[in-house]
C-alpha cells in the first residue's frame, strides 16, 4: 500500500507540472488565446508566449529601389527582418538549423495553399539583382524567416509542411502592397528622375502611413526604405517609429529605373502603371498632345504624354490625378501617332 501511495503521489505531481506548462498547439488541439492588446517590444510584452508575440519583436519591412528590379513604379522587396527591440538582428545562420532551406522556390510552388498568381508576384516584387530569385528567397527565409517565432511549426495546431515558409513570404508581400512607398511619395509629387530633399520624403511617408521610416542612400542615391512594426495577437503588424531616420541627407537622387519585370495582372483596387511597350498606349488629353515631362495634377486618368516623341523612352502617365514619369521597355521610344494616343515602339 505504501508503494501504491507513492506512485499515486508522483502521478498527481506529474499532472500538476504538465498543467503549469505553457499550452503548445503541437500537443493540444488549441493554444491559449493571445493577449489582443499587447504590442511586442513593450513592457507588457515581457513573458508573453513567443507564439503570440515574436521574441525578436521589432519587424522591419525593407523595400529597395534598384534599377532593373520590378516595375518602374514600384519598390521591390529586400526582406522582412525580425530584430531585437533595440534593432539587433539574429544570427547570420538563422534561428532554426532544421528549417534552413535552399529550395524555397519549389517549396512555395508545391505548398498546397499557394494561390494562383502568387509566384508571379514573388518574381515581380521580390526579384534578385543577380537573377537567381530562389537563392535570394532561400537566404531571406533561412536568415530572417526562421527567426519569426510566431511562425514556428509548434505554434500551429494543424501544421502543414512549409506553412511557415508560405506565411512568411505572403505576409511580406501583403505588407509591401499595403505600405506602397511609390504611391506615398507620388502623392506628394516626389517622383523618379527628381532630386527631392529627404525631409520631404519623410513628410510624405508619415502623411501616408502615420509613422516615419528609415531612408537609406548609397553615395547620395536612394537605395532602401525601412518601415518598422511591432506585433500584436500573433500576426497583426502595427507600424512603429523607426530607430533612426537613415543615411540620406539633404537633396538626394531618386533615379528612374528601367523596370524590366511587368506585373502579371493589374490590381483591381487601384490603377497601376505598367512598364511594357504597351503601357504607353491609351487615351491622351483631348486636342494636340503636349510634350515634355508632365508634373503636378491631371484630370484624365490613364492619359499619356511623350517627353520627347520618337527620341526618348520616357513618358508621363496620369495615375489617379497625378502625373507619373514612366519608361518604355529597353530599346523602345515613346511616339505620338495621332492627337489622341501614344505608344512605345
Amino acid at each position: 500500500m505504501k508503494f501504491l501511495s507513492i506512485a499515486a503521489s508522483l502521478a498527481v505531481a506529474t499532472l500538476s507540472v504538465v498543467s503549469a506548462l505553457p499550452v503548445r498547439s503541437s500537443i493540444f488541439e488549441k493554444r491559449d488565446v493571445c493577449p489582443a492588446d499587447v504590442l511586442s517590444c513593450t513592457s507588457a510584452s515581457s513573458g508573453v508566449d513567443t507564439c503570440c508575440l515574436p521574441d525578436m519583436g521589432l519587424i522591419l519591412l525593407v523595400q529597395q529601389w534598384y534599377n532593373g528590379l520590378g516595375p518602374a513604379d514600384e519598390f521591390t522587396m529586400h526582406g522582412l527582418w525580425p530584430d531585437t527591440c533595440s534593432g539587433g538582428q539574429g544570427p547570420s545562420s538563422g534561428c532554426d538549423a532544421a528549417r534552413v532551406y535552399n529550395d524555397i522556390d519549389s517549396r512555395l510552388q508545391n505548398y498546397p495553399s499557394t494561390p494562383a498568381g502568387f509566384m508571379d508576384d514573388m518574381n515581380t516584387y521580390w526579384s534578385s539583382y543577380n537573377g537567381d530569385n530562389n537563392v535570394f528567397w532561400s537566404h531571406e527565409w533561412s536568415k530572417h524567416g526562421t527567426c519569426v517565432s510566431t511562425l514556428a511549426p509548434s505554434c500551429s495546431a494543424n501544421y502543414v509542411q512549409d506553412q511557415d515558409v508560405y506565411n512568411y513570404f505572403s505576409k511580406a508581400l501583403a505588407l509591401r502592397s499595403q505600405y506602397n512607398l511609390y504611391n506615398a511619395l507620388a502623392a506628394k509629387n516626389i517622383l523618379p528622375g527628381s532630386n527631392p530633399n529627404v525631409a520631404d520624403m519623410h513628410t510624405a511617408i508619415k502623411a501616408a502611413f502615420g509613422v516615419d521610416a528609415q531612408i537609406n542612400c548609397l553615395s547620395g542615391v536612394l537605395s532602401e526604405i525601412w518601415i518598422f512594426f511591432r506585433v500584436q495577437n500573433g500576426d497583426q503588424y502595427v507600424p512603429a517609429a523607426p530607430l533612426t531616420t537613415g543615411s540620406c541627407k539633404g537633396a538626394i537622387s531618386y533615379p528612374i529605373k528601367s523596370g524590366s519585370v511587368t506585373p502579371p495582372t493589374p490590381p483591381t483596387s487601384t490603377t497601376k502603371t505598367s512598364t511594357t511597350a504597351a503601357s504607353a498606349s491609351g487615351t491622351s488629353p483631348a486636342g494636340s498632345i503636349p510634350t515634355g515631362k508632365q508634373s503636378g495634377s491631371c484630370s484624365t486618368n490613364g492619359a499619356t504624354v511623350c517627353v520627347s516623341p520618337g527620341s526618348s523612352q520616357y513618358y508621363s502617365k496620369c495615375n489617379q490625378g497625378t502625373w507619373v514619369l514612366n519608361q518604355c521597355k529597353s530599346g523602345l521610344s515613346c511616339y505620338s501617332d495621332t492627337q489622341t494616343t501614344t505608344h512605345c515602339a
